[in-house]
């Protein structure tokens, strides 16, 4: 990994937020047509949009997969072990294959950006209200069951200061009800572009790792906790490398480059 991405002024960070909410109305109001009629054109326009601002902030992504030339079976459950902001959320659905997204409601209430993923046909859920949120969870099996991947994060809310958070057993238990595969997820570089506490996105790089694939075909419901602490530990030792990366750079030294993308 890269050093730090410097602070930028004032001025430029401003002016890249204007360009930035020009880009957002001229993707949104179209995906607003479309999106409920055709997917796969919304969802171009998402990606279009989600390219031209990584553009506009001077942001570059790339995707690391662990599992690149493994014959993986399908379906597949995308999982985030630890995601500190919305930047890294957007990056990975434009990167990833087409898919749905369980997001909660105060991400499908964002303007913009978050009701656009609701246009999108993303399963949302509702925390605080038991019932629903066990609904949601219902039509995201079901989706999967029919053959799409789907995403969602662990933690089931976003770190303030990149350490983890206490898992939700959900995720496991949907991948082990519908017998999808779970594709454990983690983003390099996401805190520094978008540092906690701050709306001036600075330029830089950020990598998505998909790490080795976790099958669980023929796992039951008593098997979730050892998938969870399975999970848990590949986490672990995901930030505890990327720390390592993080203080070499520091010291001077090249961090050690990403593998093929």
């Amino acid at each position: 990994m890269e050093g730090k991405p410097q602070e930028e002024p004032l001025l430029t960070g401003a002016l890249r937020w204007m360009a930035a909410f020009v880009n957002s109305w001229v993707h949104f109001l179209p995906l607003f047509v479309v999106g409920p009629f055709s997917k796969e054109l919304g969802r171009r326009l998402y990606q279009s949009w989600a390219r031209n601002s990584l553009r506009i902030f001077g942001i570059t992504a790339s995707l690391q997969d662990e599992n690149d030339g493994e014959s993986l079976q399908a379906p597949f459950l995308y999982v985030w072990l630890n995601q500190s902001n919305l930047a890294e959320g957007a990056i990975s659905i434009y990167l990833l294959p087409p898919g749905f997204v369980v997001i909660n409601i105060e991400y499908a209430l964002m303007p913009l950006a978050g009701m656009a993923r609701a246009f999108l046909g993303d399963v949302v859920i509702i925390r605080q209200w038991k019932r629903q949120a066990k609904r949601g969870i219902e039509r995201a099996a079901a989706r999967i069951i029919a053959g799409e991947s789907g995403m969602i994060s662990i933690e089931g809310a976003r770190s303030a200061d990149g350490s983890l958070l206490p898992y939700k057993k959900g995720p496991v238990v949907l991948a082990i009800k519908t017998q999808a595969t779970i594709i454990p997820m983690v983003m390099h570089g996401g805190r520094d572009v978008l540092p906690p506490g701050t709306w001036r996105l600075r330029p830089g790089n950020v990598q998505l790792r998909l790490l080795k694939a976790i099958p669980v075909r023929g796992l039951s419901y008593e098997d979730r906790d050892e998938v969870m602490e399975q999970l848990r530990m590949t986490a672990e030792q995901a930030l505890a490398g990327d720390a390592a990366q993080q203080s070499v750079a520091g010291d001077g030294q090249p961090a050690a480059r990403a593998g093929r993308t």
